[in-house]
């Protein structure tokens, strides 16, 4: 039995077990699906199907493995992931750690949604919690191409457990002990990647881009205090660094799909993560009074169908203020 277990055999999930199982390391995958498990076994990725295979990965769809797991990585959607949680309750071992490596919100009774280490706090109470986040397209990281992350939780023993598990594979680690101030780096940048897409879409250069990326980091500097993080976290991998690759081109789903909005085209609604987060984020910003004029535009066109372009002009016709 695997002593690491990775929950989800989409790409991610299986870009962090690959990593793992390249150092030679004890690593298997639980899915749901018995065909994924057939193509797991033969390194291939059914979201990637032009990507070369990997090493044979050890996968099944039989939740009993996660009763000898030590570690437990969480590779879901974060719709999917307390009935996840549930099953972790059902059949892990209590001192097993548990690792988030989703991005985005966890749809609760508020309709406002809550950040993944939230939800650990109340569905997990007492285990050892962590997430894992940065910049890093699974493609490149099945591929074998180096990437850094940022590993997050308030338990120190953890932290140093999962750099330990990654030391010698192509995924660098950093620890970060503020896992509220990297959750938030992870759901926001999907939005703001949309909001630049947008931009690029309609035409409006690269000046309109860059602009949009600073203010996004000062929105997504704004709510990580707001809801108990730290603004420094937004500042490394999980916030600029995960939003410069977001933004990069339309190899990201989410600037994809923004571009797609902005040039008039119905866009590929297929994971584009920023489309299923931003309006639960709207609500829980104008909840707590704080002022989002991105993600609220971005809200605005995909939730209620505003017209792209008067968003745009009354971003413009904000009062100037000062820089912060």
């Amino acid at each position: 039995m695997n002593s690491q277990i990775v929950i989800g055999g989409g790409s991610w999930g299986m870009g962090i077990a690959a990593a793992l199982a390249a150092t030679n390391q004890d690593v298997g995958l639980l899915v749901r699906n018995p065909k994924t498990v057939q193509l797991l076994s033969e390194g291939k990725c059914r979201q990637l199907p032009d990507q070369p295979a990997v090493t044979a990965l050890d996968a099944t769809i039989d939740p009993g493995c996660l009763r000898v797991a030590e570690l437990i990585y969480v590779v879901v959607p974060a719709g999917a992931t307390r009935d996840i949680l549930r099953l972790i309750k059902e059949m892990a071992n209590p001192q097993a750690g548990v690792v988030f490596a989703a991005k985005g919100l966890v749809a609760d009774a508020s309709s406002c949604g809550s950040l993944l280490p939230e939800i650990a706090t109340t569905d997990l109470p007492g285990r050892q919690t962590g997430i894992l986040s940065g910049p890093s397209f699974a493609d490149e990281v099945l591929a074998g191409l180096p990437a850094a992350l940022t590993i997050a939780a308030k338990t120190p023993a953890l932290i140093e457990t999962v750099q330990q598990r990654f030391a010698d594979s192509n995924l660098r680690l950093y620890g970060n002990d503020d896992p509220i101030g990297v959750a938030v780096g992870g759901t926001m940048k999907n939005v703001i990647a949309i909001a630049a897409g947008c931009a690029v879409g309609l035409g409006l250069g690269d000046n309109a881009k860059a602009a949009i990326l600073t203010r996004g980091i000062a929105e997504m500097a704004r709510f990580a205090v707001a809801v108990g993080g730290r603004q420094e976290s937004i500042y490394g991998l999980s916030g600029v660094g995960d939003l410069a690759l977001t933004c990069a081109g339309p190899h990201s789903r989410n600037m994809a799909y923004g571009m797609a909005i902005g040039a008039g085209l119905a866009p590929d609604t297929r994971l584009a993560e920023g489309r299923h987060t931003v309006a639960a984020l709207a609500r829980r910003a104008t909840t707590m009074g704080l002022d989002l004029p991105i993600t609220n535009a971005v809200d605005r066109v995909i939730n209620h169908g505003d017209n792209l372009r008067d968003i745009v002009t009354q971003l413009l016709a904000r009062p100037a203020g000062r820089e912060s």
